[in-house]
Parts: C-alpha cells; structure tokens; sequence
C-alpha cells in the first residue's frame, strides 16, 4: 500500500481524484485498478449504480470503517462528500477517473446523466452495521474520531 500516490488536484474534504492508468488501443481503450497502488485498499467488494431515474439521488449515508473508489464506468454524476466540517463536489464524469472517500465521510450521489454507471469499490464486504444513516449520528461519530485521533 507504500505506492499509492493520488493526483493533488481536485481534492476536497479528505476525498482525492484518482488518476487510473490508461492504456490507449485503436481497438479500445483500457484502464485497470490494483489495490494497494492505485487505490489505498484491498478491493473487498465491487457493485455498480445504473438506470437511476432522473432526479434521484443516492447514498445519503457514511461508512464507519469502509473506503471506497467510485468511478463513472459511463456517463457522468456528481458526488458531494462532507467530512464533517467541509463539503465538496466532484463531477464523475471520465472512466480513468476514482473518488477515493475515506471512512467518516457522508457522499450524496445526484445529477445522474441518462446511461450512466456508477462503479463501486469497496475495502469490505457489506456490513450494515458499518453504515451511518442518519447525519448526526455521522457527525457524532465524526467527533469521537476526530477527538481520539487529536
């Protein structure tokens, strides 16, 4: 996990831009991700968002332990991430581009456009009791870290 090294650009309330790799091929392109290189984890899990309904959203919750890269696999939509003090938008809208969110951090996903596919991977497998569902119970558990890690 020493090699992980995010683009500077485009962070914003703990959560990075992820360069992937890119290897171009008249015959398509391709990107690859390997935990622990491009990404701070080991890949536990892996789910996709698709055919959401014009105007909805998802998410609306934060993970107690679980790290996640997402990833506009097609199309595009926006992710507004909080960790508790900063807000910040990100607009998924390239393939060879991830949202690395740490853990503690409220994501909205919205503005989805038609055909688009949110990828998702995951530094566990599904746990619900890692999720915060309610915000001041994030912004609670925010506090507690913050405060043991100060």
């Amino acid at each position: 996990m020493t090699d992980w090294n995010p683009a500077p650009e485009g962070n914003g309330a703990g959560c990075r831009i992820v360069d992937l790799p890119r290897i171009t091929d008249p015959r398509g392109n391709l990107t690859f991700i390997e935990g622990g290189s491009q990404i701070p984890f080991d890949v536990a899990r892996v789910y996709y968002l698709y055919d959401v309904p014009g105007g909805e959203s998802r998410g609306g919750h934060a993970h107690q332990q679980l790290e996640q890269l997402i990833i506009a696999a097609a199309g595009s939509f926006d992710v507004i991430v909080d960790d508790g003090t900063e807000t910040a938008r990100f607009h998924l809208n390239r393939s060879y581009y991830g949202l690395y969110v740490p853990r503690l951090t409220w994501r909205e996903l919205g503005n989805f456009s038609s055909g688009s596919v949110c990828l998702v991977l995951a530094s566990q497998p599904y746990e619900e009791a890692d999720y915060h569902r309610e915000y001041d119970g994030f912004l609670a558990a925010r506090a507690v870290a913050d405060g043991a890690a100060g």
